[in-house]
């Protein structure tokens, strides 16, 4: 069982299926993992040829629609949200998967003068991966907030003393696992909040022994946020109502971090580990699929 449901570029939703009396998507093409292109060069004395690089080509998606009930209203209703070049997002959920792509309408075929009229569009999706609905956010704060309520606090009686065992308000983890459930890395947006001034943010990815380092004049309330998604990299400090640029203060050797699939070890430290505590740290993220 599946549902499906497009999104236009005005930020409407039509849910396309459990729909029956005005639409049936009959099929679907795309949804398996795209094709990749890989780069090959013949190499002279050698057997076979060498691999230089590969990457996943465009994805094309093909929905066939079934227009029912009052025809002619539900087909021009589709147009409204199947609008030739313009953006769009296709949600995708099944029994496994809650999931959507971002692409641009190529073509909407429908025959008008046929018994069972059924659209055809075609959707090109320049980003191949279908990414999770739900984003997931990890704290990765040194600090491990444990203290909530209700509480109770157990005590032990004793002849002599009631002997009391003490709450963990809080627990001090210099790393922090990220668990990736993918099937391909991904970027991340890395997310520091800031509560005394400091001038050296080093983020660290230990299982891969990479860094981030940023080298500024933060101040209280200053708010970081870095994206690692290719294509969308960037590094932005918000301060009070202005963003202001920060490609130029990260350090050389600096690393766009990529999650891989399964576990990631993080780690930060704030002026060499001199105000570790000043600083809230969160990945945010969502999973990747290249077939559903």
């Amino acid at each position: 069982m599946f549902s499906c449901r497009i999104e236009n570029y005005t930020n409407d939703i039509l849910t396309l299926t459990q729909n029956e009396n005005d639409f049936q998507v009959i099929n679907i093409e795309g949804l398996n993992p795209p094709n990749a292109q890989i780069n090959i060069s013949a190499v002279a004395g050698m057997d076979g040829a060498k691999f230089n690089s590969s990457k996943l080509d465009t994805r094309n998606l093909v929905i066939y629609i079934k227009i029912c009930g009052d025809i002619e209203r539900n087909r021009l209703k589709l147009y409204s949200f199947f609008v030739t070049k313009q953006w769009c997002k296709f949600y995708y959920k099944n029994n496994s998967l809650d999931v959507f792509i971002e692409g641009y309408i190529e073509s909407v075929e429908c025959g008008l003068f046929t018994d069972n009229e059924t659209m055809q569009v075609s959707v090109i999706c320049t980003d191949p991966y279908f990414k999770s609905a739900q984003e997931i956010i990890n704290d990765i704060s040194k600090v491990v907030k444990l203290f909530e309520f209700p509480f109770a606090i157990e005590y032990e009686p004793s002849p002599m003393i009631n002997h009391r065992y003490g709450i963990e308000f809080s627990r001090f983890e210099a790393n922090r696992i990220v668990y990736l459930d993918g099937n391909s890395a991904t970027g991340i947006i890395i997310e520091a909040e800031i509560y005394q001034p400091v001038k050296k943010i080093e983020i660290l990815k230990v299982d891969e022994n990479l860094h981030f380092t940023l080298k500024y004049d933060f101040r209280t309330s200053d708010r970081i946020i870095i994206n690692t998604a290719k294509g969308h990299k960037s590094a932005v400090l918000i301060r009070d109502d202005d963003r202001i640029n920060l490609f130029t203060a990260i350090e050389k050797g600096s690393v766009f971090f990529q999650l891989k699939t399964g576990e990631n070890s993080f780690t930060y430290r704030i002026d060499d580990m001199i105000h570790d505590r000043d600083v809230t740290m969160r990945i945010r993220h969502r999973n990747q699929y290249q077939g559903v």
